[in-house]
């Protein structure tokens, strides 16, 4: 037996349908609450990548100093630019190891759900642990959610039944809208260093006005921009793809848990987001500056 499949698969199966029965075999509680412990158990990951992701966009302002300040010494400037990679580079590059990680137990909670809905029971049975309960031969598994929706169905199924197909409907957008600001949301830590300080960026810009000069805009030079710049033309086209490609492929209990987990990346971000007092103190210290 594959070894994701001992560590990861095997008790995410098990765990899911412990809540099956924790909930009086409603499917719909049990999708939620293994979709909010997934995403419990993967939160020091995320806020590891977070820390990786501050320190990255520390390097990249520096970097950005130093070939500000030795424009004419390129030279200096690629010694100085090698010093400052390997102080960060090694960090960066094991940011890179949660995020495999969280996408291995995306995958397999993925897995679980859709075994479950296209195997049924018997699908479990092969995968419990001594101390779960199997369950009997023919038991059919639940999948009335609110009394509104079947979770082992897709959208495209009732395609000729408007007022049944609207239900399904709802969970395909709110898979995209969650989608969409999940996204929005995880992109703004991305989001790359300005290439100089504000204050010379300000002084810089007031002096080309005064001179009757255009601003040229300049071109992003490092990956991060690029990569950032790359992930806005995905921010709509994505949720979109989603919405379509789970109209006529997903059941509506994998749009439930991804519901639930786009909802809680939000939340989470959110929470992450929100500035603290000493930031608060330091926005309001900056003085203002004058262009004239």
């Amino acid at each position: 037996m594959d070894i994701t499949i001992i560590l990861i698969f095997q008790p995410i199966f098990n765990i899911l349908v412990i809540l099956y029965r924790f909930f009086g075999e409603n499917l719909g509680l049990a999708i939620i609450a293994i979709a909010i412990i997934s995403r419990v158990l993967t939160l020091p990951i995320i806020l590891r990548q977070r820390r990786s992701m501050v320190r990255g966009k520390e390097m990249t302002a520096k970097v950005n100093e130093i070939k500000e300040r030795h424009k004419n010494d390129k030279e200096k400037q690629q010694k100085e630019v090698m010093a400052i990679q390997s102080e960060y580079l090694p960090g960066q590059l094991a940011g890179c190891l949660p995020t495999i990680l969280q996408l291995i137990v995306f995958l397999n909670v993925y897995n679980v759900i859709r075994s479950l809905i296209t195997g049924s029971a018997s699908v479990f049975n092969k995968f419990a642990y001594s101390f779960v309960p199997t369950f009997p031969d023919n038991y059919k598994i639940n999948f009335n959610f609110l009394n509104l929706v079947d979770l082992s169905k897709r959208p495209s199924e009732f395609s000729n039944n408007l007022g049944a197909l609207i239900p399904y409907l709802i969970i395909l957008l709110l898979v995209g809208v969650t989608q969409y600001f999940s996204m929005k949301y995880m992109m703004s830590m991305n989001k790359p260093a300005p290439a100089i300080t504000q204050e010379k960026n300000i002084n810089e810009k007031g002096k080309k006005k005064r001179k009757g000069e255009k601003d040229e805009e300049k071109k992003p030079e490092d990956l991060s921009a690029i990569v950032y710049q790359s992930s806005q033309q995905t921010l709509i086209l994505l949720p979109i793809l989603y919405m379509f490609i789970g109209y006529n492929t997903f059941e509506s209990g994998l749009g439930l848990y991804w519901i639930v987990t786009n909802t809680f990346v939000i939340i989470q971000q959110l929470v992450l987001n929100r500035p603290s007092k000493t930031q608060s103190v330091q926005i309001q210290s900056v003085p203002n500056i004058e262009l004239a």
